[in-house]
């Protein structure tokens, strides 16, 4: 028996109880420098284009960005080259992915590793090799095409305003498509083969595998990595400036184009705004995914 004046025994679920607290502490206090830094680098600048944009030459802004006649052609250039770049480095990305893993493939870390070199290689660096490729005159592109009979006559991939946003897409897929290999083929790995063998042993065919197995164990990372590009492309910069400038006429010029010349014409209110309007049509993609990964969770 203790004595009337000892402490009395400390019992197990408070010394657990206790050491979760510091726990909790120790884990707060490591991730509070980092929480601090990307609030200072996220909200902090987001709350400052909110607020210029609420301005009144932010007011200002948008009522001249909407009544220009050129905005609706923004509109609508940053819709197909978002549609276009991102479909297209979905389909190469995971048709890569379903490649580099087939078990007929040899040498799949050869191809693998030169699948990836694109996405090693810097965009400036890319962008001025493809608008060589592009070229009108001594470009590898209309060569490859005339020597093949494709075509009859040069194509101005880059001057023509009716192809040169398609040309610039696929530059872009060029780009990204690798990282959906990547992203594809950990999620591939994911797979037990024997649910395939079982498949397989049942009589389904290679499509009817990859429809029924393949693609609904991959979809959560497709969601995720559609979202990603759908991201990617509506603040892609460099390959459409350094090819391109938003030209000819505007006819590639996107959003964020349009943000850079209004920073070069020094109008702050502008950029302001057009930056909001990218914000929210990032937020709309950004709540169709969440959504939609909500309603899988709820169906599961």
């Amino acid at each position: 028996m203790t004595s009337a004046g000892s402490a009395a025994p400390v019992r197990p679920t408070q010394t657990s109880e206790r050491a979760r607290r510091n726990r909790r502490r120790t884990g707060v206090g490591l991730a509070l420098p980092a929480v601090l830094v990307m609030a200072g680098l996220t909200v902090v600048p987001i709350l400052s284009v909110l607020q210029r944009a609420i301005s009144g030459d932010g007011v200002a802004a948008f009522g001249r960005l909407f009544d220009s006649p050129d905005f609706v052609q923004v509109l609508a250039n940053t819709l197909v080259w978002t549609v276009v770049s991102v479909v297209g480095a979905l389909v190469l990305g995971h048709g890569a992915a379903l490649l580099m893993n087939s078990r007929y493939l040899r040498a799949a870390g050869l191809w693998r590793g030169l699948f990836m070199i694109p996405w090693i290689i810097p965009n400036v660096v890319g962008a001025t090799v493809w608008k060589w490729n592009f070229s009108i005159d001594y470009g590898l592109v209309n060569h490859t095409l005339l020597q093949a009979g494709l075509l009859s006559e040069p194509i101005g991939w880059l001057s023509d305003p009716n192809v040169v946003l398609y040309a610039l897409a696929v530059v872009q897929v060029w780009f990204t498509a690798p990282f959906i290999m990547l992203m594809v083929s950990a999620a591939l790995t994911s797979i037990p083969d024997e649910r395939i063998e079982a498949a397989r042993i049942d009589g389904a065919g290679g499509l009817a595998v990859l429809r029924h197995i393949v693609l609904p164990a991959i979809r959560p990372t497709t969601g995720l990595s559609a979202l990603l590009m759908v991201v990617w492309a509506l603040n892609s910069f460099t390959i459409i400036w350094v090819a391109t400038g938003g030209g000819p006429a505007g006819s590639s010029t996107i959003l964020p184009i349009l943000i850079y010349q209004a920073f070069q014409n020094g109008d702050a209110a502008m950029v302001s705004a057009v930056a909001v309007i990218q914000l929210a049509v990032s937020m709309v993609f950004a709540v169709i995914y969440v959504r939609a990964m909500r309603g899988e969770e709820e169906t599961a």
